[in-house]
């Protein structure tokens, strides 16, 4: 791995960016990628519909799933995917499931979205595992006043259990090629990995780098 690479969002499209990289040289690839949804909030009558653009290529097509998991499981040693179970179909075999369970209890289940989401991890055996951290739709677990940048953003507590969960600090690096508001990579520097990222829109690169330059990082 170029060492130049690493602490970067870079502002590109990911698929040509992961081809220039060699094999294996990534520890630990957690992303949530657009699904091929069509995912957009004033369609949704979301409240926050104002605040947040659609998610650049998230139409049906925009992405080949099939090409995309194959060039992560090329560079990447160990692979996690959130709604993969929307793309199911062009997964390699059934892997492992993480499901992040967002309402913890039953006097939650009333919250509006979600109860909660699928990420596919491709190791070959061992369990399923479970997450359980609350997230009230548009309320981010990481405090009642932490800002949200994006609309499909992860809890840094999500993220930070799962690379605790997959990857060795100091050594590994992690790399998520759909930053978005970079929350996987906050994560990553605040448990002290190496990593990268890559995201499409100028605008959410721009968001993911401010983040990841404060002293405090939320």
């Amino acid at each position: 791995m170029n060492e130049e690479l690493l602490g970067k969002v870079h502002q590109t499209d990911c698929l040509p960016f992961m081809r220039s990289l060699p094999d294996k040289c990534i520890d630990l690839v957690v992303t949530d990628p657009p699904y091929g949804i069509d995912y957009n909030n004033k369609k949704l009558n979301r409240k926050s519909s104002e605040q947040f653009e659609d998610i650049e290529g998230d139409k049906a097509g925009d992405i080949n799933f099939k090409l995309l998991i194959i060039e992560l499981q090329r560079i990447g040693k160990r692979v996690v995917i959130f709604g993969a179970i929307n793309f199911f179909h062009d997964l390699p075999y059934k892997g492992v499931w993480l499901c992040w369970d967002k309402r913890t209890k039953v006097e939650a289940d009333a919250v509006f979205g979600s109860p909660f989401e699928l990420a596919w991890c491709d190791k070959i055996g061992g369990y399923d595992k479970i997450y359980r951290i609350m997230h009230g739709g548009v309320i981010n677990n990481d405090g009642a006043n932490a800002p949200r940048f994006h609309p499909t953003q992860k809890p840094i507590q999500l993220m930070s259990r799962i690379i605790n969960d997959f990857s060795k600090e100091s050594t590994d690096i992690i790399f998520d090629p759909f930053s978005g508001s970079g929350s996987t990579l906050v994560a990553a520097k605040q448990l002290g990995r190496k990593w990268l990222g890559c995201e499409i829109s100028e605008a959410y690169c721009k968001i993911a780098e401010e983040r990841l330059r404060q002293e405090y990082l939320f």
